[in-house]
C-alpha cells in the first residue's frame, strides 16, 4: 500500500488513468471540498503530467456552514451555479469528492432546510454530469472525516487506508473481466438462489434487465448505456429484480452504513417479494425510525448487487458493497437501475463470503468470482 506521503499521487494516478484515461489536450474538472484538498491537488498535479487541462472547483467548509446559519435560505443560494455547470458541460473529464465533511451536521438540519441543500451534495452535481455526458469518477474518499467516522463508530484512519487500497491495489482489467462475466449471468439468467453457511437463503427471479456495471473504467458500452459515471473505488454489479419475486431469509454478516447510523446483525425474512419481518442486532431504532417514515412501497426487495472487489476488506464503510463476492440486496425503489418500482426510499444488507448460482450455474462461491 502508498506511504501517506505517496497516497495522494497514487489516488490520482488510478482516478486519472486507469479509471477516466485521460488523455493530452483534454479539459478537466476537480470538484472538492476543504478536507480533500490533498487528494483534489494531487489530481491537478496528475493531470498536467499527462498532458491535460484541469480547472479546480473548491467548497470551503467553514464558509459553507456559515452560509447555512447566517445567509439567507438555502433554496436561493445551494447547487452549481450557471458559470460553473457550463465549465462542466464543457469538459472532457471530471473528478468529484463529494461534501461537506460534517455529513451528520447536515443530516442533523430541519428537513426543509436539508432539502434545499440536496443540490449542493451528491444528487445535483451527478444528475449534471449525467446530463452533459461527461465521464466522470466519484472519489469515496470525499465521505472520509472525523465527524463521519465517530457517527459509525469506525477509526478514521483505518477507513480512510481501506479505501485507498481498494482503489489503488486493484487489477482493473481482471475486475472488468469478472464484472462482464456476472453482468451476462444477470441479464440472461432467469432466477438467482442465494446462500450463506449463517443460514441465508433466498431465490429471486431476473427479468433481462441490463445490470449497471461499476468495474472502475468508463468504457464505451458504458456510455452507450448512460453510465458514465464510475466509482472510487470500484466493484460492483446492480440489477434490478422482477418485483415480487423475491423469498427467503437474508442474514447478514457485513454491517450496512446507511444516512441515518450503522446497522449490524440483520435477518430479513422475505416472503412475495416483500419484506415481511425483520430483526437486528445493533442499530435496530436506526433502522426503524427510517422505515416507518419512508413512503409506500419501501418494503419492496427490489435491488441485488454483487461485489467484485477483491482489495475491499469486508465491511468497509460506503464500500460494503463491493467486497469480493458480497451480495448486497435492497429494498424500496429500482427505477435507476430499469426496474419499474418507484419508491424514495432505499435501505440495504449485505451478505459476504457467499454462495450464488444463476440458473444453476454457479457465480460466487465463498468470496470468489467463478
Amino acid at each position: 500500500m502508498p506511504s501517506a506521503d505517496s497516497a495522494p499521487a497514487a489516488v490520482a494516478r488510478a482516478l486519472l488513468g486507469s479509471a477516466l484515461r485521460v488523455r493530452g489536450g483534454e479539459h478537466v474538472a476537480i470538484l472538492a471540498w476543504t478536507h480533500s484538498l490533498p487528494w483534489a491537488s494531487a489530481c491537478v498535479t496528475e493531470a498536467r503530467r499527462l498532458g491535460a487541462r484541469p480547472f479546480l472547483v473548491l467548497e470551503d467548509e467553514a464558509a459553507f456552514w456559515q452560509s447555512v446559519d447566517l445567509g439567507p435560505s438555502p433554496v436561493r443560494w445551494s447547487g452549481p451555479s450557471r458559470p460553473m455547470v457550463a465549465a462542466i458541460a464543457r469538459a472532457d473529464a471530471l473528478v468529484y469528492f463529494p461534501g461537506p465533511a460534517d455529513r451528520p451536521r447536515l443530516q442533523a438540519l430541519p428537513p426543509e432546510k436539508r432539502g434545499a441543500l440536496r443540490g449542493t451534495a451528491d444528487d445535483e452535481w451527478l444528475t449534471r454530469t449525467r446530463r452533459a455526458g461527461v465521464r466522470a469518477v466519484r472519489c469515496l474518499l470525499g465521505y472520509v472525516s472525523d465527524p463521519q467516522a465517530d457517527r459509525w463508530s469506525v477509526p478514521v484512519a483505518m477507513w480512510r487506508s481501506q479505501l485507498i487500497r481498494g482503489i489503488t491495489e486493484v487489477d482493473y482489467g481482471a475486475l472488468g473481466r469478472d464484472a462482464q462475466r456476472v453482468a451476462g449471468l444477470l441479464r440472461t439468467g432467469r432466477s438467482l438462489r442465494l446462500m450463506a453457511a449463517n443460514g441465508t437463503d433466498l431465490s429471486l427471479r431476473l427479468r433481462g434487465r441490463t445490470p449497471w456495471v461499476d468495474d472502475g473504467r468508463i468504457d464505451r458500452d458504458d456510455r452507450r448505456h448512460g453510465r458514465t459515471l464510475s466509482t472510487a473505488p470500484a466493484g460492483s454489479v446492480v440489477v434490478a429484480i422482477e418485483e415480487g419475486s423475491a423469498a427467503g431469509t437474508v442474514v447478514a454478516n457485513r454491517p450496512s452504513f446507511l444516512s441515518s447510523g450503522r446497522v449490524a446483525g440483520a435477518q430479513w425474512e422475505v416472503e412475495g417479494g416483500r419484506l415481511r419481518n425483520y430483526w437486528y442486532t445493533e442499530g435496530a431504532t436506526t433502522f426503524e425510525a427510517e422505515f416507518a417514515a419512508a413512503p409506500r412501497g419501501r418494503d419492496t426487495v427490489a435491488l441485488c448487487s454483487v461485489g467484485l472487489n477483491p482489495a475491499i476488506a469486508p465491511g468497509v464503510p460506503q464500500a460494503e458493497d463491493e467486497e469480493a463476492g458480497a451480495v448486497t440486496l435492497a429494498i424500496g425503489g429500482n427505477t435507476l437501475y430499469g426496474g419499474r418500482h418507484r419508491c424514495r426510499y432505499l435501505s440495504w444488507i449485505t451478505v459476504g463470503e457467499a454462495t450464488v448460482t444463476v440458473d444453476g450455474h454457479p457465480l460466487a462461491d465463498r468470496g470468489k468470482i467463478l
